[in-house]
């Protein structure tokens, strides 16, 4: 990677600013649509009251729902939540809003990588069973937390290249595999939990690949310390 090489990966992009603008928008579309389904029903049934009016609402929200969604798509574009990782030749600069902290590659930097399953849907966009994948970076007093979403086979096929490690709630016993309820990773996943920020699954990826680029063991190994 080159100077002019270097990349953003833009985080959070589904911030708390958007996802209540995406709600309004979405309350706005059904008002929106049920106005024009009555009118146009008035037009061609007459007046509607009682079971009509609840179809009405129901059709209301169905249409409400492609509105809201291009909508949310606008605001992720066009409104940032201030936090991004760049990567650069020699290391990556955590920004959130006018604070950035760098991390060196060709200085020791401990890393864990763990993942588990969802098992509830989270916030309408994240389906119950995709999986969570999580890297924490800590050198010196600098840390950063991030994660990202995959459906169960995406995270089978990106887990079958680079090691994570399973985190398991109590009630997962008898499960084969690397995994289970060690501290560092209980530790790291309240981190991620307390101030972690979310990639594109794509994004994430890319910094693994970064990672992996600069340490030949990165890949194999789920937690260690580069250049040690």
């Amino acid at each position: 990677m080159t100077d002019s090489a270097a990349r953003d990966l833009p985080a959070d992009r589904y911030h708390g600013g958007v996802r209540v603008a995406a709600l309004g928008i979405w309350l706005v579309a059904i008002v929106a649509a049920y106005v024009v389904l009555r009118w146009l029903a008035g037009l061609i049934l007459g007046e509607m009251a009682g079971l009509g009016t609840l179809l009405l609402v129901v059709l209301a929200v169905v249409a409400a729902q492609p509105l809201a969604y291009l909508g949310e798509r606008q605001l992720v574009k066009r409104w940032p939540s201030g936090k991004a990782l760049r990567l650069e030749p020699g290391g990556l600069v955590w920004r959130e809003g006018s604070s950035a902290t760098k991390f060196k590659l060709d200085q020791p930097m401990s890393y864990w990588r763990w993942r588990f399953v969802v098992k509830r849907r989270r916030g309408g966009r994240v389906p119950g069973g995709h999986h969570l994948l999580a890297l924490r970076l800590v050198q010196g007093e600098a840390e950063v937390s991030v994660y990202t979403f995959l459906a169960p086979a995406a995270a089978e096929a990106l887990a079958a290249r680079v090691s994570f490690y399973e985190l398991r709630r109590p009630s997962d016993t008898g499960r084969p595999g690397l995994g289970g309820r060690e501290a560092v990773y209980l530790a790291s996943e309240e981190a991620r939990w307390a101030s972690g920020a979310e990639l594109d699954p794509a994004d994430f990826e890319t910094l693994l690949a970064h990672l992996a680029a600069r340490a030949t063991a990165f890949a194999s190994s789920p937690a260690s310390t580069l250049n040690a």
